[in-house]
């Protein structure tokens, strides 16, 4: 009995830095049943050379503009023949040659719809492997890294990913799953190397905060987090100048607000 087809989908652009790293942890997988999907969106730094350079271990490869990240996943999805789709974006590595040999054995006994596991994190000051947060917490935020999530295709491609936000489209997707009663299984596996120093959400750590919070119907927290911070702030500020300032001037200024409100 041939093994499950696992698709594996990259997108990139202008990623000749890291896209090479990624590409050869894929195609050195022990797993036999991969199908590799790349979808460049029209890179012009040298990306598109390297993929030429492992096409014939890519199974389909395109490189043509896109209207972003998440559209561009779209297009993979499109393409994809697999039953299960793993998105391992440029920067993102497997954890090791073995890991989809490992993740197969629960994709091929599971009901479930969305499998996931472990993530190392790569930072500028080292590795750190980090389990998910409990399901429960995707009420409120990513639970899991996408890296090392599998979805079953089929689901997918009824699915796909909205464009609406920029970085949190891939947070939209499994939020409405959770809501909608799709089944999720946790597996303990470290699946995937996340690069935090190139990856976007870790750039746009407070965008992806305040889309998180429009699709979940948390912004009213969201904006009175703000609004806290703001009030802590110039507090803080006011305290500190009141600390430096000599104390006559000070004494002046509070003589000058309260002749103000009169």
């Amino acid at each position: 009995m041939e093994p499950i087809k696992i698709s594996v989908i990259t997108v990139a652009f202008n990623a000749s830095r890291y896209i090479e790293t990624t590409i050869l942890s894929v195609i050195n997988q022990t797993y036999s049943n991969i199908e590799y999907i790349i979808i460049d969106g029209g890179s012009t730094d040298g990306t598109v050379d390297i993929i030429k350079k492992y096409s014939n271990k890519i199974s389909y490869w395109i490189s043509e503009p896109d209207k972003g990240i998440y559209d561009a996943m779209n297009k993979g999805i499109n393409k994809a023949t697999g039953e299960w789709i793993n998105f391992m974006n440029a920067g993102d590595t497997f954890h090791n040659p073995d890991t989809l040999s490992a993740v197969s054995e629960y994709l091929k006994n599971t009901s479930a719809e969305i499998v996931y596991g472990d993530v190392n994190h790569i930072c500028e000051w080292g590795e750190k492997k980090c389990k998910p947060l409990p399901l429960h917490c995707i009420k409120h935020q990513m639970a899991f890294s996408h890296q090392s999530c599998f979805t079953n295709t089929k689901l997918m491609k009824q699915e796909k990913f909205s464009t609406k936000f920029k970085i949190a489209n891939d947070y939209n997707f499994f939020y409405k799953q959770f809501i909608a009663n799709k089944s999720f299984l946790y597996i303990p596996i470290c699946i995937a190397n996340y690069d935090t120093i190139y990856g976007i959400s870790a750039k746009q750590h407070f965008l992806a905060i305040k889309e998180n919070a429009y699709i979940n119907g948390d912004i009213k927290i969201f904006k009175w987090k703000i609004q806290y911070t703001i009030s802590f702030i110039l507090f803080s500020l006011r305290k500190l100048i009141r600390t430096i300032l000599p104390s006559n001037i000070v004494l002046k200024i509070k003589r000058y607000q309260n002749t103000k409100n009169i």
